[in-house]
């Protein structure tokens, strides 16, 4: 007891006894890295598991993952089988970074029909085309300020897919019939 005195003195930030419960050890390494978060001025590390269930190392170390892209404004792909749930880990990453509280917007890219696919993502400008009578906003302009899930992504077709890595590396995009 002297020696974890002395160390919390010394600027230790806690200390656990050997049969700890690994619930208080956690609780405990979260307070750390919420400090440590808190400092690099990135506020504290708040997952939201929204619908996630279980408690594997593998789901363990892909909410850990999780947590380091909720505290970045980078782009993620999530990668994985039909139905092991990365719409779940794209929502709880939605809802754990700082884009929370804006739109979900999920696009699933292979029920979009082609003829129209990049006006349903980007949009359009009145008079683009034939039947386009009234502007109208893509949903990539839907989703600004919250996160746009691309499922299937892959299913787009490959002109889109050009288009669409602009989005991704410079952030912008021409509305269809647009000149801007």
């Amino acid at each position: 007891p002297e020696g974890a005195t002395a160390a919390i003195q010394e600027g230790v930030w806690d200390y656990v006894e050997k049969g700890t419960p690994a619930d208080h050890l956690a609780q405990t390494i979260n307070r750390a890295l919420e400090y440590r978060a808190s400092k690099a001025g990135r506020g504290p590390a708040r997952i939201v598991r929204e619908g996630i269930v279980g408690d594997s190392p593998q789901i363990r170390a892909s909410l850990e993952l999780l947590a380091v892209a909720a505290s970045s404004e980078a782009n993620v792909l999530i990668m994985g089988e039909t139905g092991t749930g990365k719409e779940l880990f794209a929502r709880a990453l939605h809802k754990s970074s700082k884009r929370g509280g804006g739109p979900f917007v999920v696009v699933d890219c292979a029920a979009l029909p082609r003829d129209v696919a990049d006006s349903i993502l980007f949009g359009h400008v009145k008079g683009a085309f034939t039947s386009a009578d009234r502007s109208h906003e893509g949903l990539i302009a839907k989703a600004d300020g919250g996160t746009l899930f691309l499922d299937e992504l892959g299913e787009l077709p490959l002109n889109l897919q050009k288009s669409f890595l602009r989005v991704l590396q410079e952030g912008t995009y021409r509305q269809v019939g647009g000149s801007a």
